[in-house]
């Protein structure tokens, strides 16, 4: 996303806050109607839902939702258009911000992150 877009997102975060990651995504099902536009930004300390206008994905209006960074945005389904699911709310993103949902993952340093242990015992 714009640097533009980077300053108004960063103007509704605490001061100081690093923008690590940014990405556009719609609440709603793929088959909705009424999709409601957020921008993602990721810190180092959270994942914030910034509310958007719902003409414009560039333009945030509010934080609706703030997340602990241990939270994982993946996996992202990409069967159809890009989704995934945070708190139990599906998003829906584009192919070009997919890189972004597994880098901003692959950051995450939880022991629950990774897939089970295969061989617990050894």
């Amino acid at each position: 996303m714009s640097a533009v877009v980077r300053e108004r997102c960063r103007a509704l975060l605490p001061p100081g806050t690093e923008i690590r990651y940014l990405f556009p995504a719609t609440a709603g099902s793929v088959v909705s109607f009424a999709r409601k536009p957020f921008i993602v930004v990721v810190t180092a300390e959270n994942v914030i839902m910034l509310e958007c206008s719902w003409l414009s994905h560039d333009r945030p209006k509010a934080v609706q939702w703030t997340y602990n960074r241990g939270i994982r945005l993946g996996p992202v389904d990409t069967a159809l258009d890009p989704t995934f699911t945070i708190d139990g709310t599906p998003f829906q993103t584009w192919d070009e911000y997919v890189p972004v949902i597994v880098a901003a993952d692959a950051e995450v340093r939880d022991a629950d992150f990774g897939p089970p242990d295969p061989l617990p015992d050894l």
